[in-house]
């Protein structure tokens, strides 16, 4: 090999670890989500909302459900509904759970139980226990267009025990 192509190959090489160090230093929007996810655990409120912000921004369907959750708990209820509609059209059963409790309080959307209901049912599907919590409580008190059925509403809250416990011993074996 001559200076020439030593010189190139050496450019080439410091190049390539250039864009791949450049590369390996962004985190997309999974990352984010989890250094969000950690920042607010920690009580670092700031940082966990900025990052949250940001892998929602990318479309991160999690992320929006959550922001969604820090939004309405700042009684930014209409921003909130923004994120949780984002986040349950992309299929998010956390989205479609926030999205029914809005419609359900009337808090960034107009009241409508059966708007709630349906998203609710959708999140059901998904044996999301939020859900299935909220559709046991209307089913113990005949609300949300449901008649009152305490069976139901045990039916209801079997299934959220359950899952539950295989949270809990997935948790454990880990």
């Amino acid at each position: 090999m001559n200076a020439t192509t030593t010189r190139l190959l050496t450019r080439c090489t410091l190049w390539m670890g250039a864009l791949f160090a450049a590369t390996s230093l962004y985190a997309g929007p999974a990352e984010d989500f989890a250094q969000a996810d950690a920042a607010l655990a920690s009580g670092d409120l700031p940082t966990g909302m900025s990052l949250m912000r940001k892998a929602a921004n990318q479309n991160h369907a999690k992320a929006q459900a959550r922001l969604g959750d820090l939004l309405r708990s700042a009684a930014a209820e209409a921003e909130a509904v923004a994120m949780y509609r984002k986040s349950a059209e992309q299929g998010e059963a956390a989205g479609e759970f926030g999205l029914g409790r809005a419609y359900a309080d009337g808090a960034g959307v107009a009241k409508d139980t059966a708007q709630a209901l349906d998203w609710y049912r959708k999140a059901e599907k998904k044996n999301y226990a939020p859900a299935l919590d909220a559709l046991a409580r209307a089913y113990r008190t005949g609300t949300l267009g449901l008649p009152r059925d305490p069976e139901q509403a045990r039916a209801y809250d079997e299934r959220v025990r359950a899952l539950t416990a295989q949270a809990n011993a997935q948790g454990a074996a880990r």
